[in-house]
């Protein structure tokens, strides 16, 4: 009897000759025309794939199958198969609403809600979960993650284990765990809008302050500046201020006769990293103010501590307070203040402009400025360059970075031995109590293991036999590495045409590359459209007559063919 490909699927579906048999639900073979001329080659199953006994059911098989109808086909046309990242059950992961729950929890009951992510620009936005993917930890590394100024959770700080090629979110962008360096900044998860930034950053370098415990933010006016006060409050609405009016004493213990406006905001986990910037043991000038200090937050920083002097007979002349920083931090402040376009200099614990700068100044600030404290402009200034409130709308919130904390913990007695994963619409990315990290690619978020191909490939090896294709496409860099047995990356192989033991392989880009890389529009996807493009060439010329053999040699066995493998 002839042995088919279904033959050879029911007997693949009770191979256990590896340990991905523990983790799975079914083997995915294959799908599709067993005769078909065109045949794909994937790395390997995800949880979706797992649970459907189908190869490429997600948003990855999605853009597949429209890339196939650009083409002329369709998925019952060609043949699918496959050669062959994750976190604890216990990583907490924030949700749209700002709740946190297990990634467990999630995957186990397949959740469908948003999470929170952060897109190509920054910001941090709700997403909807589209993917589920659990796998056994198998030989990988497993590393705890958190950062500088993540809350404490008995001895240690709140962070995640997941294990070491996952990716995650930093400054020199995305880093899997174990090839993080000691100087990398990642993205903690959490931010302020541009707005609330930068009036948090006026308020400090002002008189502002950052509670050590729960950083929050309070600072306090006198009740002659209640509008200014209720205008700042206003402006930090994200932080959740309150405001309170209270009665207090010039001196210790004196007679509370002087009232002032308190205002006090909710705490919040960004502005733990700020703190760590504004305050060692003291407060002091972060170093990257002479690079970011932006007009808004000098804006704000000269209400709260600048001075306009104004003498009959004399020019106007600003300056501003800078008792409650350590003399050696002030240059940081003339630094930020002259990529403004105005010089200062120090004497006394303040910073003094002349009349030039003092003009300077006002120009730069003034639309910054509301009604209630233009009286701290230049006159001439204040007459010429209106309050414009258009430049106080509330933003999307950015993310901020933080330095890494990551530590090895491998060789820590565990129970637990699978870690799971989400695929996240659009971004394919979420935010956990240690960081952002990127989407998994199932199995296990790592490449397959040596004795996992050697277990499977005699599958492939049969399935190549048995369905005779003439082009090969191989999806991804690993794919593409194992059937041309070559080290070189899929971005200098993709589109090119390479013989290959009586048939053509072409490579391409995987489908969920893609998708993480910034989906249609994107100079990748467009290269897989021209892959797709160079597949229908190729297929068209398997369909030409074959010419004449003058000389013809004995053809090799199939087995002699694919002794590559």
């Amino acid at each position: 009897m002839t042995r088919t490909l279904a033959d050879a699927a029911v007997e693949a579906a009770s191979c256990t000759k590896c340990r991905l048999a523990e983790g799975r639900t079914q083997v995915v073979f294959g799908v599709g025309n067993p005769h078909a001329e065109l045949m794909f080659i994937g790395e390997a199953p995800g949880f979706n794939e797992d649970k459907q006994g189908e190869p490429f059911v997600g948003a990855a098989g999605q853009l597949l199958t429209r890339m196939l109808g650009e083409i002329g086909l369709t998925r019952a046309d060609v043949y699918i198969a496959n050669i062959l990242k994750c976190l604890r059950y216990n990583a907490l992961i924030q949700l749209g609403d700002g709740t946190w729950d297990r990634i467990g929890r999630l995957v186990n009951s397949k959740y469908d809600g948003h999470v929170m992510s952060v897109d190509s620009d920054g910001r941090l936005i709700p997403r909807r979960v589209i993917g589920w993917h659990r796998s056994p930890l198998g030989g990988r590394r497993v590393y705890r993650l958190t950062f500088r100024t993540a809350k404490n959770a008995g001895p240690d700080r709140v962070g995640i284990h997941l294990t070491g090629d996952h990716p995650v979110l930093t400054r020199r962008g995305y880093v899997p765990v174990e090839e993080l360096r000691r100087d990398d900044q990642v993205a903690t998860g959490q931010g302020l809008s541009d707005l609330a930034h930068d009036v948090v950053c006026g308020t400090l370098l002002g008189d502002g302050h950052l509670n050590v415990d729960s950083s929050y933010l309070s600072f306090s006016h006198s009740a002659r500046q209640s509008a200014y006060a209720a205008f700042k409050a206003e402006l930090l609405v994200e932080l959740q201020p309150r405001t309170l009016e209270v009665s207090v004493a010039a001196v210790v213990g004196g007679e509370k006769i002087h009232p002032t406006v308190q205002v006090r905001t909710r705490a919040h986990r960004a502005l733990r990293t700020l703190r760590a910037d504004f305050y060692i043991t003291e407060k002091r000038v972060p170093h990257w103010m002479s690079e970011r200090l932006t007009p808004r937050m000098a804006a704000v920083w000269f209400m709260d501590d600048g001075h306009m002097r104004i003498m009959s007979g004399r020019q106007p002349l600003a300056e501003i307070a800078t008792n409650g920083f350590p003399s050696q931090d002030l240059p940081i402040l003339l630094a930020g203040l002259s990529r403004l376009g105005v010089e200062g200099t120090t004497a006394r614990g303040r910073l003094y402009f002349n009349v030039a700068a003092t003009l300077a100044l006002s120009e730069t600030i003034a639309p910054f400025v509301p009604p209630s404290m233009r009286h701290k402009l230049h006159p001439t200034i204040e007459a010429r360059v209106p309050y414009d409130p258009g430049l106080f709308r509330v933003g999307t919130p950015l993310v901020q970075y933080d330095w890494v904390e990551r530590e090895d913990i491998t060789d820590r007695p565990r129970t637990d031995t699978t870690f799971f994963c989400i695929d996240v619409e659009e971004t394919h990315n979420f935010v956990t109590a240690g960081g952002v990290v990127h989407n998994c690619r199932p199995p296990g978020n790592r490449d397959p293991l040596s004795d996992e191909i050697e277990s499977c490939t005699p599958w492939l090896i049969e399935q190549l036999s048995l369905i005779q294709p003439c082009i090969v496409a191989t999806l991804g860099n690993f794919a593409t590495k194992f059937v041309l047995n070559t080290q070189t990356g899929i971005t200098r192989l993709r589109g090119q045409t390479f013989p290959w033991h009586g048939r053509k392989v072409i490579p391409t880009f995987h489908p969920a590359a893609i998708l993480h890389g910034g989906g249609e529009g994107s100079r990748q996807f467009e290269q897989l459209r021209e892959d797709f493009a160079t597949i229908k060439r190729e297929l068209e010329r398997c369909r030409e007559p074959a010419p004449p053999v003058l000389d013809p040699t004995p053809d090799a066995t199939d087995e002699e063919q694919l002794e590559l493998f």
